[in-house]
């Protein structure tokens, strides 16, 4: 006989019990924190979201789902997972319940009464065959969860099918059982989209050379095929032992349910999430507004259109702090046809990225409060960007996985630099379809 499911599940946080998830109907489930998370913390504290400071009163659903929900995969990924486990794909409890103990952050979700496993627990090491095999069982298995073997509990955001996975210290890769928790991610790449692994590992070392906090990632080989292995900035290997850093996306922060990370579908505009930096930050405030500009300026440079609320992240620190996170998921998808140019949020009102001028920088800084000299210091941050493209592109050659996507993103990022270092319009290039409909 099946277990009954649960109705209450612990939630954890950097291995402290903090709170309770308590199931009210089919779709619908509330939190609330312990008394003794209470009393320790403190009323109003920043522990687990910002949308859910310290209180004694119980969270009602609404409010508590845009967190938790926000643990969970998204898209196709979370139907083929839910199917998988006999479950509809709108019961967030139900998949909470089965895939928490390894969530993005240092919260875990398990059942009522178990603990979550540590750091050093529960790999499965896997040669280039099982590895490979894993690759492309990801259609039917979305980051290697099988219902039906038990074989892997964790969540992790997102739409873009992806492997979880633990790189050893002597460079194997394995995959965490049983809730341990996992330090890469490895994507697969998309063939509709040539290149798309050397886009990413392009764009991360663009905006790492540029001077920003970004995810490190690299580009391996499986079965001759690229691939890219991000390291999570959320993991921290410590004495040979995995330990869980704590963060959020800005629509967890805000309350807002990951449907709706769009802005123009009712999620983050970069106003609020500059008002929550204010709101959070600590005496990193002006590095952080700064580096929001810089990264906002490389996204429209290299053509990253997907920037939305579940792109844009904060760490949360143990003295109730927050900071921007490590930029990540960096992709140019102005470089695909048939993929939407618009912003995922607006710039002063401009989401055409070829609309982006010095005016609507001008009117961000108003909306936002940024001051009146943010046009040069956008200059400023866009010479900086095209010339680290340029030097990534170097890279890229120099360590054998260039690919002429590297390419056409270089010219639109200078084409776009040109247009706000002279204020007139400079044609984006046309990109030639290959046999697949993108290049």
């Amino acid at each position: 006989m099946p277990a009954a499911p649960a109705s209450r599940l612990d939630v954890w946080l950097r291995g402290e019990l903090v709170g309770r998830l308590d199931r009210i109907g089919p779709e619908r489930y509330r939190f609330s924190y312990t008394p003794e998370t209470v009393e320790r913390h403190g009323e109003g504290a920043l522990l687990l979201s910002a949308s859910l400071p310290v209180r004694a009163e119980r969270y009602p659903s609404a409010a508590t789902k845009p967190f938790f929900e926000g643990l969970l995969p998204e898209g196709s990924a979370r139907g083929t997972i839910a199917r998988g486990f006999g479950l509809s794909e709108a019961n967030g409890f139900g998949l909470l319940e089965r895939l928490g103990a390894d969530c993005a952050g240092a919260v875990a979700v398990v059942p009522e009464g178990e603990v979550p496993a540590g750091g050093d627990q529960g790999v499965e090491w896997l040669d280039e065959d099982a590895l490979a095999r894993r690759i492309r069982e990801l259609p039917r298995s979305p980051l290697g969860v099988d219902a039906a073997e038990g074989r892997v509990r964790l969540s992790l955001a997102g739409v873009q099918e992806k492997l979880v996975v633990v790189r050893g210290a002597d460079g194997r890769i394995g995959e965490p059982t049983g809730g341990a928790p996992s330090t890469h991610i490895l994507k697969p790449g998309d063939e509709r989209y040539a290149g798309l692994v050397e886009n990413e590992a392009f764009c991360l070392r663009v905006v790492a050379e540029a001077g920003l906090r970004a995810a490190s990632a690299e580009v391996i080989r499986v079965e001759a095929l690229p691939r890219l292995l991000v390291e999570r900035f959320d993991r921290a290997v410590v004495d040979d032992r995995v330990e869980r850093i704590h963060q959020e996306d800005v629509c967890q922060a805000l309350g807002v349910l990951p449907a709706a990370k769009y802005e123009q579908e009712g999620g983050p505009s970069l106003a609020a999430v500059v008002d929550l930096l204010r709101r959070l930050g600590a005496a990193g405030l002006a590095r952080d507004l700064n580096d929001l500009v810089l990264l906002t300026v490389a996204n429209v440079l290299l053509g990253n259109a997907d920037a939305h609320g579940k792109n844009v992240a904060l760490l949360l620190e143990p003295g109730h702090a927050a900071r921007l996170a490590p930029a990540y998921d960096i992709v140019a998808t102005n470089v695909y046809p048939g993929l939407s140019r618009k912003l995922a949020m607006a710039i002063g009102g401009a989401r055409d990225p070829d609309a982006v001028d010095a005016g609507a920088w001008r009117r961000l800084a108003r909306e936002a409060g940024l001051g009146g000299g943010i046009v040069g210091i956008v200059r400023e941050h866009a010479q900086r960007v095209v010339d680290a493209a340029r030097t990534a592109r170097g890279v890229a050659r120099d360590e054998g996985w260039h690919h002429a996507v590297i390419d056409d993103i270089v010219r639109v990022a200078e084409q776009r630099a040109l247009r706000l270092g002279h204020g007139q319009a400079f044609p984006i290039p046309r990109f030639r379809k290959s046999r697949n409909g993108t290049r």
